[in-house]
């Protein structure tokens, strides 16, 4: 079950838990599912509403644990290698436009697979953020790249909003 594509809400209170859409590949095809992090579970649910419990979501992908302090976003960014800044941009997010920095440089591959065990990263990876450049100071995008065809970017958004996650009916 490889994701392609993800659109979800994360929290760290009161417990670690996200939910969202997400785009995989399944059996060599596209499809589209719901997903909720509860509990360190995973759990999907096709057009059905039907729940399906699918054990540790740390087997699968974590989405929640990208906020963990020890393993996530913040222990990339302390350890990214030669960070350069690039430039100012300004970042569309649908409802807003943020005004950032872009800084590029490398984080090691054990970094790199935390966030995104997909890439399968072996090697020093490049990694590019743009951070808002007033105010808090928001990462609001990241972007790493793996090899010439294998990048992801995650795009951050509506940062300490409440986010009110439940366990699903199996």
């Amino acid at each position: 079950m490889a994701i392609t594509a993800l659109d979800g809400d994360v929290t760290r209170q009161p417990a670690e838990a996200a939910k969202g859409y997400a785009k995989i590949r399944y059996r060599g095809a596209p499809a589209y599912v719901e997903f909720v992090v509860f509990g360190g579970d995973l759990y999907v649910s096709q057009d059905d509403g039907r729940w399906i419990d699918y054990g540790p979501a740390a087997n699968f992908y974590d989405v929640a644990s990208i906020l963990s302090p020890d393993t996530g976003l913040a222990e990339m960014l302390t350890e990214f290698i030669d960070p350069e800044v690039e430039g100012r941009e300004t970042i569309d997010l649908g409802t807003d436009e943020v005004h950032t920095v872009r800084i590029s440089g490398q984080v090691s591959a054990r970094a790199a697979k935390k966030i995104v065990p997909q890439l399968q990263a072996t090697k020093r990876t490049s990694c590019t953020v743009w951070i808002q450049e007033t105010g808090d100071h928001h990462l609001v995008a990241l972007k790493l790249a793996s090899g010439a065809d294998e990048s992801v970017v995650i795009t951050f958004s509506n940062w300490n909003a409440p986010v009110n996650v439940g366990k699903p009916r199996v």
